[in-house]
């Protein structure tokens, strides 16, 4: 090879290497601009998506919107249960057994991390899957792993019948 032919060789390939980032950059800029950003004010979870501010959730009972990795769902605390619902607020349901904080996806997107009261009473970390229904997994401490979690206890909006509770 000439000179001339590597020279025009590498500015070849510059260009396409140019238009290769180019391209990744529009598809990462175009997602971006597709993901919702969660938030949750006064205890209602809101989206904003392309500068539009959508509601989520009708009560006012919600903490904690954690985003899904892929964008299209939201693990949240419902009156201090993790529950899960699609970006756009739909298909809201619960899957937590008992009462936690701090939803967190896993990085594949098929179950969700929270911390929720452990087998020795101080704060453990369980896993539960995404459709609810089952028993969460305590993760920490150790020596919660093989053991029964504590029962879950709710609290209900039942009015005190003695009217001097």
């Amino acid at each position: 090879m000439n000179r001339t032919t590597i020279t025009k060789a590498l500015t070849l390939a510059g260009f396409t290497a140019v238009a290769g980032l180019s391209t990744l950059a529009g598809a990462t800029a175009a997602h971006a601009a597709t993901a919702p950003t969660v938030y949750a004010r006064a205890g209602v979870i809101y989206a904003v998506t392309d500068g539009r501010t959508v509601r989520l959730t009708e009560d006012q009972v919600n903490a904690q919107p954690s985003l899904s990795p892929d964008g299209t769902r939201i693990a949240y605390v419902h009156n201090n249960t993790v529950w899960v619902m699609k970006s756009t607020g739909a298909g809201k349901h619960q899957v937590s057994d008992r009462t936690g904080t701090a939803p967190a996806w896993t990085p594949d997107g098929n179950t969700i991390t929270y911390t929720a009261e452990s087998c020795t009473g101080a704060p453990g970390t369980f896993r539960t899957g995404t459709r609810g229904g089952g028993a969460s997994q305590p993760l920490t401490p150790a020596e919660c792993r093989d053991q029964a979690a504590p029962q879950v206890g709710y609290i209900t909006d039942v009015p005190a019948t003695d009217p001097g509770q």
